[in-house]
């Protein structure tokens, strides 16, 4: 193989390697509403605060029972799942102990600002930015640079003060999630 062929192996070998990247880039981005949904998941099922609760560590087996009460009992392998999720993020730690026991979770500076009871939260911003009603209207972004207008309008066919207004829980979840920002 001469110098020019080598030349375009290597040409021909990084651009595989940048599409390859490029295709891993774009799924990422296309799962990225798994992170805003697992996030949700974990302030409705109030998993650091429980966490918080037992003063520190503690397993999967425990939050799950800490849940509702543990009646009914939750299903802990898509618990497992979210969990497994956030951990990835880094909401969450594990450890798995040495002696082979079961893997406990704990806080970190980010699941931190999960907790319903604190100063510093950001729960309410978290379930009102993922409620149906605010997620709707990205879906109507190409539809607003195609015509023009406003993507809540768009999704509802009214403004969103018109929305809050007419539904005391959205107003309520809107008004919260507000709120909580305003303290930092």
């Amino acid at each position: 193989m001469n110098s020019l062929e080598k030349e375009e192996e290597i040409e021909k070998g990084e651009s595989v390697e940048a599409t390859l990247q490029g295709q891993a880039e774009i799924w990422q981005y296309m799962f990225g509403f798994a992170d805003s949904m697992a996030l949700k998941s974990a302030v409705e099922l109030k998993i650091a605060d429980i966490i918080r609760s037992h003063g520190g560590a503690i397993t999967l087996s425990q939050i799950a029972s800490s849940i509702n009460g543990g009646s009914p009992s939750p299903d802990i392998t898509c618990l497992a799942r979210i969990m497994r999720l956030l951990v990835r993020r880094n909401v969450f730690t594990i450890h798995h102990p040495s002696n082979g026991g079961d893997a406990v979770y704990d806080l970190t500076h980010l699941s931190k600002w999960l907790l319903h009871d604190s100063d510093l939260t950001l729960a309410p911003m978290i379930l009102m930015e993922n409620h149906p009603w605010l997620l709707a209207p990205w879906h109507c972004f190409s539809q607003c640079v195609k015509e023009g207008g406003v993507a809540f309008k768009k999704a509802h066919g009214c403004e969103i003060w018109d929305s809050a207004s007419g539904n005391p829980e959205f107003n309520r979840l809107f008004n919260d999630g507000m709120a909580c920002t305003s303290r930092f």
